[in-house]
């Protein structure tokens, strides 16, 4: 283990309700469209209206929640050019973040990736999704924050949690996970080996198929 990366997600305090409300959206408990009625998440969390409020609005920071005038807020529902639009970003950010990184990268930051993947093993096989999500983000966050460049990682964290949904639609098809683990240790192998190509490469194939899944799912075209 290494000292500055650790295998768990860090956790706030202050944004626990959003963090909860969160994975019941990544999930599909709350569903595109679903509003979020202030009185029933103070009588859920037992909750002064400010800390709801507050949670709110992390949560429209996040992207997965959006505000309206005199209507409330409710979960995002994307269109299929709009998902295609915040992936084509994405993309766009996660290139330039490699193209960022000076090799060779520190050994101890491919171990920590190491690590981060034996841990997304363990809970792929005792089927602990929320873990598996957890682990996934770590372990691409780990790799973009190689570019040391704090706003462009915090610009690639914006765009993912607005995809979080789309991503975690696939993690429960057959012989998906055990596809991203073998791409997550190719992409280990071409960080520490300086091949920045193949590691642009590895991550677009790897963004891409679960939007493609979701939108052949809900039969969402562009």
């Amino acid at each position: 283990m290494t000292d500055h990366i650790s295998l768990a997600p860090a956790s706030d305090p202050r944004h626990a309700i959003a963090d909860t409300l969160e994975m019941d959206i990544i999930f599909g408990r709350l569903p595109p469209d679903q509003r979020l009625i202030e009185y029933d998440l103070m009588a859920r969390f037992t909750a002064s209206r400010h800390k709801v409020r507050c949670a709110i609005d992390t949560l429209a920071l996040r992207g997965l929640v959006v505000r309206e005038t005199n209507k409330g807020a409710h979960v995002c529902r994307y269109s299929g050019a709009e998902i295609l639009q915040i992936y084509e970003l994405r993309g766009i950010l996660q290139d330039a973040a490699i193209r960022r990184i000076h090799f060779p990268v520190d050994p101890q930051t491919i171990e920590a990736l190491r690590q981060i993947d034996a841990a997304h093993v363990k809970a792929a096989h005792v089927e602990n999704y929320a873990e598996v999500f957890h682990l996934n983000n770590l372990f691409h966050r780990t790799i973009f924050a190689c570019c040391k460049s704090r706003f462009l990682v915090e610009a690639i964290e914006l765009q993912a949690h607005r995809t979080y949904p789309v991503r975690t639609n696939s993690f429960m098809q057959s012989g998906y996970l055990s596809l991203a683990q073998r791409e997550h240790r190719k992409m280990i192998d071409a960080l520490e080996h300086g091949n920045a190509e193949a590691l642009i490469l590895l991550t677009r194939t790897h963004m891409i198929r679960p939007m493609r899944d979701y939108l052949a799912q809900y039969n969402l075209t562009p």
